[in-house]
C-alpha cells in the first residue's frame, strides 16, 4: 500500500478544508507538516486523529501515532509528510500488515 496516496493525501485535503492551519499542506514528501510550514500543535493533534481513522478504516489495523515510540525518536515523525508515510508504515509492518 502506497500510504502517502491512501492514507495521506485524503486526510491532507481533509485538514485542509478543516483546519486552518493546514492550508499549505501538500501530499508531497518532503512537505513540512508540523513546525515552520506546517501545521499549529491542536492541528497536528486533528491531523494524526485523521490518519488514525483512514488508517484502522482502510486496512482494519488499529494505531496510536503519538505514542512514546514516536516521542523518542531522535527525528520526529511529525517533521515532513514523508517521514510521516514512513512512521505509518514501520508501525503497520510492527502489526503484521502486509496489506
Amino acid at each position: 500500500m502506497d500510504i502517502l496516496t491512501e492514507i495521506l493525501a485524503p486526510a491532507i485535503e481533509e485538514a485542509r478544508r478543516s483546519i486552518p492551519s493546514a492550508a499549505k499542506l501538500e501530499a508531497k514528501a518532503d512537505c513540512p507538516l508540523f513546525g515552520d510550514g506546517g501545521v499549529d500543535s491542536m492541528g497536528l493533534v486533528r491531523f494524526i486523529i485523521m490518519v488514525e481513522e483512514r488508517i484502522e478504516d482502510r486496512t482494519q489495523v488499529q494505531l496510536t501515532l503519538a505514542s512514546d515510540k514516536a516521542m523518542s525518536r531522535k527525528s520526529s515523525p511529525f517533521r515532513t509528510v514523508g517521514a510521516l508515510a514512513e512512521y505509518v508504515t514501520e508501525c503497520l509492518d510492527a502489526e503484521g500488515y502486509d496489506g
